[in-house]
C-alpha cells in the first residue's frame, strides 16, 4: 500500500531508523569482541595508558588525544571494514532521522489547516495595516511575500489567492518589482492602494510619478486610494494624475498633507473629472477640491482636517457640501476647517441621517450648537482646552426633555483640558452607554460615578456599560467605581484600559472579579 500521508512516511522512517540502529549495534558489538580489537586496545593501555585517548559512550570508537604521541591504532583489516560500515550506517541513519524532523514540523497545527482556512487566514493578514518601522535603508517585508516563502504549500496558495495581492501599500520604494506583481496576481480584483510617504525622503515626487505610471492603467479597478505625505510637491503630482481620470469602483479617496513645517496647503481644482460612481467615503487633509460637485457628492463619511487659510470652508460652502450628501452617516472635522465669524448668527443646518460626529479645534461648542442631529449616536470631542469645554458643557440643554442628543450612545474625549463634569453634565447626556476617555482628565470622571455623587440613589450615566480609559488612570478610585457600581446592580460589562498599573496581574485580577478586563497597548489617534 503507498504512503499516503506524513504521518506513514514518517512512520516508514522511524522503521528504517530502528533498523538501521539495530543493525549499528551488531556491528559496534562485533567490532568490540573481536580479539584483535580487544589486543589492540590493551596494547595502547600498557603502552600509553587510558588517558592518551578516550572512547564513545558506546564504548567502541578509540580517538587518540591530539598531543599524544601514540602510534596510531592498527586493527584488523576485518575490523577495519566493520567500522567503516559503521560509519556508512551512521551517516544514512543522520540522513533519515534529518528527513523525520523536517517532515514532523508539518504536524504543526497550523501546517495541518485545511487550505481553504489558510486562504481566510492569508486574506485577513493581508488586511492588517503595514506598520514595522520603515528607515531609508530597511522595510519590512509586505506580508503576502513572507507567507510565500514559508513553505512550499504556503507559496502556492500565496500565489493562487488573488485577494491576498490587493493590498498595494508603499512606504518605500522597495521591495523592486512590488507593485508590478501585486498587479499582476490580484487578477484584475478590487485593489487598495495605500501610499505613505512619511517615514522616507526617497518617495520623492519623480519616484511616486513612476509608481502611478504602473497603477494609473488599473484605476477602473481602484477601490480605496490613500496618500500621505508632507510634501505639497507629491500631492500636486497625484492630483494631475487623477485630475481627469475615471475610477469607477473607487469607494475610499484619502489625500493628506500632514506633519509638515507651517501651515502647507494645496488646491486641487479637478479631480476625477472621468466619474466616481461608487465614492461614498473622502478624507482630506490641508486641501481644497470643489466642494459640492462631482465626485464629492452622495457621500457617506466626510473627514476634513487643518483646512488652512486658503482651504478653509466658508459656511455657504459647507452647507452646499451637506446638502450635496443628504445621506451622510459620519462627519469628522478636526483643527481649523470652516470660517464662522465673531458675533453673527448661522442658520442651523440638519443631518438626519448622522450616526458618528467629531469635532475639535476653537469652534466645537458653535459647530455642535450649529449641527442638528437627531440620530447622533457617537460624539466624539478632541483637543479641547478648559474654555471651551466648559462653553459645549454650558450649551448643552437638559436630556430629560430629549436634549441635543437624543440617541446618543457613546462619548469620547480625546486629549481635552475639561473642567470638572457635573451633574448637569450627566443630566444633558443621559443615554450614555460607552465612555471612551484618552488623556482627559479621568480622575474628574471617576469620581463623579462615585456613589457620593449619586442623587436620589441613582448613580451617574445608569446606561454606563463600557468604560475605555487611556490615562494615568488611579487604580483605587477606578476599582471604587467598578465595585460600587456592581453592588448598585449597574455594572460595568467591559474596561479597556491602558494605564500605569496594568502590569500588575493582580491589580487587574481584582478588577476583573466584577468586570471583563481588556489591556491594549497601543492607540491609533489618526484613525
Amino acid at each position: 500500500m503507498g504512503l499516503t500521508t506524513i504521518r506513514d512516511i514518517i512512520a516508514e522512517l522511524n522503521r528504517q531508523a530502528a533498523e538501521h540502529q539495530a543493525h549499528r549495534l551488531v556491528l559496534i558489538k562485533r567490532i568490540t569482541t573481536d580479539p584483535t580489537y580487544q589486543r589492540e586496545i590493551k596494547r595502547i593501555q600498557q603502552s600509553h595508558g587510558w588517558n592518551v585517548f578516550h572512547s564513545a559512550p558506546d564504548g567502541w570508537r578509540v580517538m587518540l588525544e591530539p598531543s599524544s604521541d601514540a602510534d596510531s591504532p592498527h586493527f584488523s583489516p576485518a575490523v577495519n571494514v566493520l567500522m567503516n560500515e559503521v560509519h556508512m550506517n551512521e551517516a544514512s541513519l543522520s540522513c533519515i532521522r534529518a528527513k523525520i524532523e523536517a517532515l514532523s514540523t508539518f504536524l504543526v497545527p497550523v501546517f495541518r489547516l485545511p487550505q481553504e482556512v489558510l486562504v481566510l487566514i492569508f486574506k485577513a493578514g493581508g488586511r492588517m495595516p503595514h506598520d514595522g518601522p520603515v528607515t531609508e535603508h530597511a522595510v519590512p517585508r509586505p506580508f503576502p511575500l513572507v507567507v510565500a516563502s514559508v513553505s512550499r504549500q504556503w507559496r502556492e496558495i500565496a500565489v493562487n489567492t488573488p485577494e491576498l495581492w490587493t493590498n498595494v501599500t508603499i512606504k518605500h520604494p522597495r521591495p523592486f518589482g512590488w507593485v508590478p506583481l501585486c498587479l499582476q496576481r490580484s487578477c484584475g480584483q478590487p485593489i487598495d492602494i495605500t501610499i505613505d510617504c512619511r517615514s522616507t525622503s526617497l518617495l520623492t515626487a519623480p519616484v511616486v510619478d513612476d509608481m502611478m505610471t504602473l497603477l494609473m492603467p488599473h484605476v477602473h479597478r481602484w477601490r480605496r486610494f490613500a496618500l500621505m505625505t508632507s510634501d505639497p510637491a507629491i500631492v500636486y503630482t497625484i492630483g494631475r494624475r487623477l485630475a481627469d481620470a475615471s475610477a469607477p469602483q473607487l469607494r475610499h479617496l484619502q489625500l493628506s498633507l500632514s506633519g509638515s513645517s507651517g501651515n502647507q496647503e494645496v488646491l486641487l481644482h479637478d479631480i476625477l473629472q472621468g466619474g466616481a460612481e461608487a465614492l461614498s467615503s473622502i478624507r482630506f487633509d490641508s486641501l481644497a477640491t470643489p466642494w459640492g460637485s462631482a465626485p464629492l457628492i452622495n457621500l457617506t463619511t466626510i473627514d476634513l482636517r487643518w483646512l488652512w487659510l486658503r482651504t478653509r470652508l466658508q459656511y455657504d460652502q459647507f452647507r452646499d457640501m451637506l446638502a450635496a450628501s443628504p445621506r451622510i452617516r459620519a462627519l469628522i472635522l478636526r483643527g481649523t476647517y470652516i470660517y464662522l465669524h465673531s458675533g453673527r448668527t448661522y442658520p442651523p443646518l440638519s443631518i438626519p441621517t448622522l450616526r458618528y460626529l467629531e469635532l475639535s479645534g476653537d469652534n466645537v461648542c458653535r459647530m455642535s450648537s450649529l449641527l442638528s442631529t437627531p440620530a447622533l449616536e457617537e460624539l466624539t470631542l478632541a483637543n479641547l482646552d478648559e474654555t471651551e469645554f466648559r462653553e459645549f458643557v454650558d450649551s448643552l440643554p437638559d436630556g430629560r426633555d430629549g436634549g441635543r442628543y437624543p440617541a446618543l450612545r457613546a462619548l469620547s474625549l480625546l486629549n481635552a483640558s475639561m473642567c470638572t463634569p457635573t451633574r448637569g453634565f450627566m443630566l444633558a447626556l443621559p443615554t450614555i452607554s460607552h465612555l471612551t476617555v484618552i488623556n482627559s482628565a479621568t480622575a474628574k470622571f471617576l469620581e463623579l460615578f462615585r456613589k457620593e455623587h449619586a442623587e436620589d440613589g441613582l448613580l451617574s450615566w445608569p446606561r454606563l456599560r463600557q468604560l475605555t480609559l487611556v490615562d494615568d488612570v488611579d487604580y483605587f478610585l477606578l476599582y471604587g467605581v467598578v465595585q460600587e457600581r456592581a453592588a448598585l446592580h449597574l455594572p460595568l460589562s467591559r474596561l479597556v484600559l491602558n494605564a500605569p498599573f496594568i502590569h500588575d496581574d493582580y491589580l487587574v485580577s481584582t478588577l476583573e472579579e466584577y468586570v471583563e478586563v481588556n489591556i491594549i497597548k497601543d492607540v491609533d489617534l489618526d484613525h
